[in-house]
C-alpha cells in the first residue's frame, strides 16, 4: 500500500519513452494506465490517500468533489471476492461525499467483475469510449472564430463562470495542484474568446512502454460551442504532446463527432460502476445476498437451490442492494436460467425483463393481468418502460406498452417524460407514436426543458446524435407544441430554419 504523494514517480524528459507502433489492445492498455495515473494524481492532489495490493489501486479524496475510485483492477477468481470487500468496508469506514466508482477495460479481470461489483451494492454506470489520435496524423486545418485566444493556464484559473463542463473553483484547485506536483506532466489550457474565458482541457502524459498523451476535461460554454473552439482546446493540447516526443493521444470521448474531426478514432469501450455509500449503509450486503446476487449473475442455479431456502430473503420482489430486483439482476448479466429459477419460485416478472429475455410473446398477457406493470419505475433513476423503449428506439415494445394506456406524465429523475427521453434521442418513430396518444406538450423536465425545447438541446448535445431531430421539430410543432422564443442561433441551422418559419426571431 502507499498513500503518500512522494511516492509518484517523477522522471525528466531525457528519460522519457513513449508508445510507438501499437495495436489497439496496446492501446486501450495505455489509455487505462494514463488514467490510473491522473486520478492518482487528483487523490494526492487533493489531500488524498492511494493504497495499492494484488492488482487493484483505489484512491480516496475528501470533500465535496474529491473523487474516490477503485482503478482498472486486474483481479482473479481466487482473490477478487476478498478484495472487493476490504475496499467496500475501507469506503464505508471513510465515507467518501461523493459516490465511489469503478473503472475497467472490457474484457473484465476477472470475467465476472462486474456480477462481484452488482453483488456488493455498486450499480451499472456508463460506457467510456476509448477514443485515439495518431499524433503524426492529426488535422489541424480548421477555422477558429475571430477573437479567439488560447494559452497555458498558469497558477489557478479563478472565472466567474457557471456552465462550463467540468470547471469549478474547487476543481480548478485540485487540477492546479496536480500540476505542481508533476509540472512535466501535467499542463492545463484555456480558450478565451473577446476576452471571455469559454474553455479548457487538460494534457497528463504518461512514459514507459504505454507512455502517452491523455486529454481531460476539454469543455466549452454552451454559447461558444460549434464554433471551433472545442476543436482548438483539443489540438493545442495534442500539438504540446507532439512536442515533447509523445506519438499518441487517448481519450474518453464524450463529444465524438468533434474528436473524429481532428483525427481520433473508437478504440473500444470500457465500463463502470457507481456506489452509492448513503444507501449502502441504510441497506448493508449480507453474506448470503452477495453470494445470491453471485450465483444469479453466474447462472449457478444449483447454488440457488440452496441459497433460496437460507434465511434472508423476504421475497424474491424485493431489491438487492445494487437497486435491481433478483430478476432485473439476471437480465442484466444475461443469465436466462437465473431469471428462470427466480419466475418458477415466485418473483414477479417485469415487461422489460420480459422482454430482454426475449419472452416477448409473454408480455400482452403480462400488461393485461396487471397494467400497473406499464408504469412500474426501474433504478436510481426511476424510469419507466416507456423511458426505456424511448432510449431503445424500440417501437414494438412502445406499442405494447401504449396498448395498455400507460401515464404519458410519468417522468424520472433526469430527462422528464417519456416524450422528452425520445426527443433527446431524436427518435422521431417513437415521437409519433407517442404523439397519437395526446402527451404533455409543455410539461417541463428537472432543466426546466420542454419536450421541443429538449430535441433542440439534444441535437447539438446529444452523445449519440445519430436521430432525426429535424422531423421531431417538424412534428412537435405540427402537434402543438409553443415554440420557444430567443433560441435562435441553436447551433442547429436546420432547425433554425423550421423555428424561424414558425415565427422565431433571432
Amino acid at each position: 500500500m502507499h498513500n503518500d504523494q512522494e511516492t509518484v514517480k517523477r522522471t525528466t524528459k531525457s528519460e522519457w519513452v513513449f508508445l510507438q507502433d501499437a495495436t489497439a489492445n496496446q492501446l486501450q492498455q495505455a489509455a487505462a494506465w494514463n488514467h490510473h495515473e491522473w486520478m492518482v494524481l487528483k487523490a494526492y492532489a487533493a489531500g488524498g490517500e492511494v493504497h495499492q495490493t494484488n492488482g487493484v489501486t483505489w484512491t480516496y479524496a475528501p470533500g465535496p468533489v474529491g473523487e474516490s475510485m477503485i482503478l482498472f483492477p486486474q483481479l482473479t477468481d481466487a482473490n477478487a471476492g476478498e478484495h472487493l470487500d476490504d475496499i467496500v468496508q475501507y469506503y464505508l469506514d471513510r465515507r467518501p461525499e461523493k459516490s465511489v466508482g469503478c473503472w475497467s477495460l472490457y474484457p473484465t479481470q476477472p470475467a465476472d467483475l462486474g456480477v462481484r461489483l452488482l453483488a456488493r451494492g455498486f450499480q451499472l454506470g456508463w460506457r467510456p469510449r476509448w477514443m485515439w489520435l495518431d499524433l503524426q496524423r492529426m488535422r489541424t486545418d480548421h477555422p477558429e472564430p475571430d477573437g479567439l485566444r488560447i494559452e497555458l493556464i498558469e497558477g489557478e484559473a479563478n472565472w466567474d463562470v457557471g456552465d462550463l463542463p467540468y470547471y469549478s473553483r474547487e476543481t480548478e484547485s485540485i487540477s492546479c495542484a496536480a500540476s505542481r506536483i508533476q509540472p512535466q506532466r501535467v499542463w492545463r489550457f484555456g480558450a478565451w474568446l473577446n476576452g471571455n474565458p469559454v474553455g479548457h482541457s487538460t494534457l497528463c502524459l504518461t512514459t514507459g512502454p504505454l507512455g502517452t498523451a491523455g486529454l481531460y476535461d476539454v469543455g466549452v460554454v454552451p454559447e461558444a460551442r460549434n464554433k471551433g473552439v472545442g476543436k482548438a482546446v483539443t489540438l493545442v493540447a495534442c500539438l504540446h504532446a507532439q512536442a515533447m516526443g509523445c506519438r499518441h493521444a487517448l481519450l474518453n470521448g464524450t463529444g465524438e463527432r468533434m474528436y473524429r474531426q481532428v483525427g481520433f478514432e473508437r478504440i473500444g469501450y470500457g465500463r463502470t460502476w457507481w456506489l452509492n455509500l448513503e444507501r449502502l449503509e441504510f441497506q448493508p450486503a449480507t453474506r448470503t445476498q452477495i453470494d445470491f446476487a453471485e450465483a444469479l449473475g453466474r447462472g449457478d442455479t444449483d447454488a440457488l437451490d440452496g441459497l433460496g431456502k437460507q434465511a434472508g430473503f423476504e421475497g424474491f420482489d424485493i431489491p438487492l442492494p445494487c437497486g435491481m430486483t433478483p430478476v432485473q439482476l439476471a437480465v442484466n448479466t444475461s443469465q436466462p436460467a437465473s431469471a428462470k429459477w427466480l419466475v418458477a419460485h415466485g418473483a414477479t416478472l417485469d415487461v422489460i425483463s420480459a422482454w430482454a429475455l426475449d419472452w416477448k410473446d409473454r408480455v400482452p398477457q403480462l400488461l393485461a393481468d396487471a397494467p400497473e406493470l406499464a408504469n412500474a419505475r426501474f433504478g436510481e433513476e426511476r424510469m419507466a418502460p416507456l423511458h426505456i423503449a424511448a432510449i431503445r428506439n424500440d417501437t414494438e415494445l412502445a406499442r405494447a406498452l401504449l396498448a395498455v394506456g400507460p401515464d404519458l406524465t410519468i417522468d424520472n429523475n433526469d430527462a422528464g417524460t417519456p416524450l422528452h427521453q425520445a426527443a433527446w434521442f431524436g427518435h422521431i418513430d417513437i415521437v409519433n407514436l407517442l404523439l397519437a396518444h395526446n402527451p404533455p406538450l409543455e410539461v417541463l423536465n428537472r432543466y426546466g426543458g420542454t419536450p421541443l425545447g429538449t430535441t433542440i438541446h439534444g441535437s447539438i448535445h446529444c452523445q449519440n446524435r445519430d436521430g432525426d431531430y429535424v422531423a421531431v421539430v417538424e412534428s412537435l410543432i405540427a402537434a402543438g407544441a409553443s415554440v420557444p422564443a430567443g433560441r435562435i442561433p441553436t447551433g442547429n441551422e436546420a432547425i433554425d430554419a423550421i423555428l424561424r418559419r414558425h415565427g422565431a426571431k433571432d
